[in-house]
């Protein structure tokens, strides 16, 4: 196998391609452009470069040539390569250090030393050479005890040099990475257990162009492994960014994900997909999953009780849902301040909640009513958590906010008017957080448990869902709390079922009586809205228990489940 390398004999390019083909002949290289044309014209079969180093940053030669490299399909990604660097100093046989005058290492490699060398040579003058082991070739030619080479510890062998001191790079974890190619594609690429793909993106001078694309790779759970931007040459002022991610090309995440991008952009090309690097400095990431744009129907729904008869237990921080002790789940409808959470929480607590709601994104109806404190009310939920030892459920609203509202929250709550958000409910399937599924007041029952079907599917088997009250000719309350549901539902899925009477009911004064009755009907728990003084919430006052009620209806209900156990 002829492999080319930007560099000559002793190369750290060259020790990254032997790790792919250890018994590999070099065709050296002078340029990066040089290299790809070796490959190109049949010179070499494949080729090494490289790309990124971990103290100075991108290879920006190599950058630059991807696109005209790989962008027609004719060359073929093949491996990622990391490579610890470890720097020498060296010259002549016979010289001493303090003789040297000039430093001559490829300029990366001189950048990943210039602590050492502001402190042993503060004066000595730094020579950009083509290559590393170039550069050591250099200095055996010249026989001058004045010049001194950077490079690898083996091109000092190669070129019967002597090493002035070894490990000379500012960091020992120095590491640079390298991609290979080859002009035919790698047989076992697409079987390879991880893959990372590299694109390039050109998009619309515009606000917000940027953070879609990302938001295209997030929304899907795709994690973005490097992001660089280059100019563009034919363009004053324009860039280009270059991606890489992780995952195939052909997986169902990241093909949507590019599919979205390819609508959003004004240009993509996709440079290719590659073996990841497995060895030694590895990122730990997911497992693949190679899926068409569809996923196959199982036969039986996720959701189904046959899955599971014996029933699903949620873990919620110390709380169990779904299991014979009714949970209780108290807290106000929106965080209001510090004070009025931490007093609440505290309540609760004492009266016997078993975890703590409060919302801190509130959208309201109007849009001139108060909205929630945002990332200060979650903020302020944790606080309250730290102090009283109750998880903390909170209601996000969108799926750009899961990473932030999964930061702070045990459980993450998919509101009523959110039930058939089916982007959050993707998100929320892959948010690793348990999932709080309210039912949609105008929902039917199917649609329901099709929308935990969402989550389920996407790799979340903790779900609980939430009878909250559905709209009926009857207007005297909010909401009808639908008991019905609650007892068809626990005999048609094995996910835990739990009613919020306060939004079914609209008025604190029928709350108690509506626990009860939907614990009767199987229902394994209750959310229900607790303000230290209801008359003057800034939202769901009327329907908002104070703490003495809600310690009364906590007693009860303990006491109740006292007996039947």
């Amino acid at each position: 196998m002829r492999v080319a390398i930007q560099g000559t004999r002793g190369a750290f390019s060259e020790k990254a391609a032997r790790t792919q083909w250890p018994d590999m002949e070099t065709v050296p290289c002078r340029e990066v452009g040089d290299a790809v044309a070796a490959v190109r014209e049949g010179r070499a079969d494949a080729g090494c470069l490289a790309i990124e180093n971990s103290l100075v940053g991108s290879v920006t030669p190599t950058y630059d040539l991807l696109h005209e490299a790989f962008g027609d399909g004719e060359l073929h990604l093949s491996r990622e390569v990391l490579l610890p660097v470890h720097h020498s100093i060296m010259g002549v046989p016979g010289a001493k250090l303090e003789q040297v005058t000039h430093v001559l290492s490829h300029p990366v490699a001189l950048g990943q030393c210039r602590v050492w060398l502001a402190r042993h040579l503060p004066n000595a003058t730094l020579v950009n050479a083509w290559d590393t082991a170039g550069s050591a070739e250099i200095v055996a030619k010249s026989g001058d005890p004045t010049q001194a080479a950077i490079c690898s510890a083996h091109a000092a062998k190669e070129y019967g040099l002597q090493v002035f001191e070894d490990r000379i790079e500012d960091d020992p974890t120095n590491q640079t990475r390298f991609l290979t190619f080859t002009r035919v594609p790698t047989p076992d690429n697409e079987q390879a257990t991880i893959q990372k793909t590299s694109l390039i993106v050109w998009t619309d001078h515009r606000p917000g162009m940027l953070a879609a694309v990302l938001q295209a790779f997030a929304g899907r759970g795709v994690n973005l492994t490097s992001l660089q931007s280059r100019p563009e040459r034919s363009a004053p002022w324009t860039y280009r960014f270059y991606f890489d991610v992780e995952g195939a090309r052909g997986e169902a995440r990241l093909a949507e994900a590019l599919e979205s991008i390819e609508a959003l952009a004004s240009r993509i090309v996709i440079l290719g997909s590659y073996a990841a690097w497995q060895g030694e400095g590895a990122r730990e990431q997911a497992p693949r999953q190679r899926m068409p744009h569809h996923q196959p129907k199982p036969d039986l729904p996720l959701f189904d009780r046959r899955q599971r008869p014996e029933g699903t237990i949620v873990q919620v921080g110390n709380v169990v849902i779904g299991g014979d002790r009714p949970v209780l789940i108290a807290g106000p409808c929106s965080v209001e301040d510090e004070a009025m959470i931490l007093a609440t929480a505290e309540g609760v607590a004492r009266a016997g909640a078993d975890m703590l709601r409060g919302g801190a994104f509130k959208p309201r109806t109007s849009p001139y009513d108060f909205q929630g404190l945002g990332v200060k009310g979650l903020k302020f939920l944790a606080e309250a958590r730290d102090r009283t030892g109750l998880p903390i459920v909170t209601e996000v609203m969108s799926w750009e906010e899961v990473p932030l509202v999964a930061r702070y929250a045990d459980m993450l709550q998919i509101g009523a008017r959110n039930m058939q958000n089916f982007a959050l409910l993707r998100a929320a399937g892959r948010s690793g957080k348990p999932i709080l599924l309210k039912r949609g007041g105008g929902a039917t029952i199917e649609e329901w448990l099709h929308a935990a079907e969402y989550v389920l599917s996407h790799g979340n088997p903790n779900v609980v869902m939430c009878e909250r009250g559905i709209r009926t000719f009857e207007r005297a309350t909010r909401h009808t709390l639908d008991l019905n549901a609650v007892a068809i539902v626990r005999e048609r899925t094995h996910l835990p079922v739990i009613a919020d009477p306060s939004h079914a009911a609209g008025m604190r004064n029928i709350v108690p009586a509506l626990t009860h009755a939907a614990l009767a009907a199987g229902a394994q728990g209750a959310i229900i809205e607790v303000h230290p003084d209801p008359d003057h919430a800034m939202s769901d006052g009327a329907q908002s228990l104070d703490i003495p009620t809600f310690a009364k209806l906590a007693a009860q209900i303990r006491a109740y489940a006292a007996v039947e156990a």
